[in-house]
C-alpha cells in the first residue's frame, strides 16, 4: 500500500474542507462516463506514474492510497470531504481511517478492473488532500 511520508503530512485544515474543492467543481466527466472499458495492464503502469503516492493493487482491480495527516480533525474532515465528493458524483470509494491515516482504494465495481475514471477519481482526491 502507498503511503505518504511522515515530511509530506496534508495541510488540510479542517475548518477549510468546504473551501477547498467543491463536488461541483468536478468536471461533467464524472457524471457523463459511466461505463468505460477496464484498462491493459501496461497503461496501468503508464498513468500510476502520473499519481504519485498511488498503487495498484495486485490484480488492478483498484487504485491505493494512504494519505498521513498532522491531526485527526484534518483526517475526520478529509474521510468528510472524500464521501461528499463520491456522493454527488455517484462514486463510492472504500475509506478507511486509523489514526492519522486515511486510506482510499478507488475502483468502478461495474467494471472488471480500472478503468480511466478511476483514475480521474484518484486525481480529484490528490486535490482535495
Amino acid at each position: 500500500m502507498a503511503e505518504t511520508k511522515p515530511g509530506q503530512q496534508s495541510q488540510l485544515k479542517p475548518e477549510r474542507v468546504q473551501q477547498k474543492l467543491r463536488p461541483e467543481r468536478i468536471g461533467e466527466r464524472l457524471k457523463s462516463e459511466r461505463v468505460q472499458s477496464p484498462l491493459k495492464a501496461e497503461r496501468i503502469q503508464h498513468m500510476l506514474g502520473e499519481l504519485p503516492g498511488w498503487e495498484a493493487a495486485e490484480d488492478n482491480s483498484a487504485l491505493v492510497r494512504t494519505y498521513l495527516f498532522p491531526t485527526i480533525r484534518a483526517a475526520v474532515a478529509f474521510v468528510a470531504l472524500t464521501a461528499e465528493i463520491g456522493e454527488a458524483n455517484g462514486y463510492v470509494p472504500d475509506i478507511a481511517l486509523r489514526h492519522l491515516e486515511v486510506t482510499l482504494r478507488v475502483a468502478t465495481i461495474a467494471e472488471a478492473g480500472l478503468t480511466e475514471l478511476d483514475f480521474d477519481v484518484a486525481r480529484v482526491f490528490d486535490q482535495s488532500a
